[in-house]
Formats: C-alpha cells, structure tokens, sequence
C-alpha cells in the first residue's frame, strides 16, 4: 500500500503535500514548510545537496561525515546530511543529530530506524558553531542490505504536522507511540545526543571549536569526545 508520507530515492513517486516543522536561528521561531511534489527517480534534494555543496566550497568547516565504523549509520547520516539538510540555505556545515528509537533489522529488505531525525545548520565564530537553522523530520527511515552494495536507504515515512500529527504518527509508529512521544518530549536527551555529536565532529577534524550556540540562548559547552563509545554496534 502507498503511502503518501513516504519519499523515495529509488522509485518514481508523486507525493501530494509533506509537511514538516523546522526552527529558524535554532529555538528563534518555529516554521511551516511545505514539500509538494515529487516525481523523478532521485529525490529532488539529492541535487539540491549537491548545488549546496558547490556553494559551501569556501566553508572553513570540513563537511560532517559519520566518525564510527559501522557503515550502517555511515549511510544513515549521509542521508541525514544530503536530503534532509538540503532543505536549508546558507550554512558553513549541516550535522545530523538522530534520536533513534528502535531499529528494527529482522527484515534485511526493510530495515526500520524510528525515531525524531534532526538536522542542524551552523556557521563558525571564533571557537563556537553558531546555530542558523534547523529542523525535525520524526518518522521511520526504511533501508535494505545488498550483498554488492551495502546498505541502501530506501525511503522515508514522516509523521504529519498540524492536526493530523497524532493519527499520522500512530499509523507510522504503532505500539511504539508512546514511546516516540517521550522520545520527542525529552528535551535533555536530546540536547546531550546532540552537543556529543558535535564534540565527536570536531575530535574527527582536529577542530579548536569549542562550544555550540542557538539563537537566544547562551553557548553550550562540548562534551569530551567518545566515538569509540557513542555510537551502535550495526554493521
């Protein structure tokens, strides 16, 4: 059965509207954006992702890439980064920052990530990464293993906004409702996931940053880094 919150860089699709949340200046305000239509065979963000990084050429940050050896969420956050952060402009670098409920790998065909897939946008000031955008994808990421190519995402199921947030969200998490609802209302976790990302970011480059700040708020400073450690066991 199609549907209709789903998009695909495999398969032809069409999708009617796709609503999303996405916060401008990271906590400034909260914005509506609207996805309309879909129909080619790569998802229209692909090349958008890659004008992105034509146009962050001269960025004096090295563009995000997941630092673990799994190349399970190698994949995952590439495809963060490149479909989900090509729905913002003007940033020195994208990090994703997942907060992954469940995996469901019992099915090497449809591999499920539920979980709230952030993505955020930062510009560099002196040592700190200054927050310009961001947003909130929640929803089920669908992935395959192929024994010749490895990991494949295969499309994406996200939660409605608005009204519809509760019933779109039950059909898309099932049992696990409850539970994605406390994942998204936990506010701490998902700031100590996100400021542990970044310190991870910055051990993999040899970066001087230390700190990250959203707007209005006073800078956060980074954890020590624990790639060893943070990150699954999936390969």
């Amino acid at each position: 059965m199609f549907n209709k919150k789903r998009f695909s860089s495999l398969t032809n699709i069409l999708i009617a509207t796709i609503v999303f949340s996405a916060i401008a200046g990271c906590g400034a305000k909260t914005v509506i954006t609207e996805v309309t239509e879909y129909s080619t065979t790569e998802l229209e963000t692909t090349s958008e992702a890659s004008d992105k990084e034509a146009s962050n050429a001269n960025s004096p940050l090295p563009r995000y890439e997941y630092p673990g050896p799994e190349l399970f969420y190698l994949v995952l956050y590439d495809y963060l980064r490149d479909e989900l952060g090509a729905y913002f402009d003007d940033y020195d670098v994208c990090i994703p920052s997942p907060q992954i409920l469940e995996i469901d790998d019992a099915d090497k065909s449809d591999i499920k990530v539920y979980g709230d897939f952030w993505v955020y946008n930062y510009d560099l000031d002196g040592d700190t990464l200054l927050c310009t955008s961001g947003g909130s994808f929640p929803g089920l990421i669908h992935l395959k293993y192929d024994p010749e190519k490895g990991f494949i995402v295969t499309g994406m199921d996200v939660v409605a906004d608005g009204s519809d947030f509760d019933a779109s969200a039950k059909e898309i998490f099932g049992d696990k409702y409850d539970a994605f609802i406390n994942l998204m209302s936990d506010r701490e976790a998902m700031e100590k996931t996100r400021a542990q990302i970044i310190a991870n970011y910055v051990a993999d480059n040899d970066l001087s940053i230390t700190k990250y700040q959203d707007y209005g708020w006073n800078p956060v400073t980074l954890p020590e880094e624990n790639i060893d450690n943070f990150y699954g066991d999936l390969n």
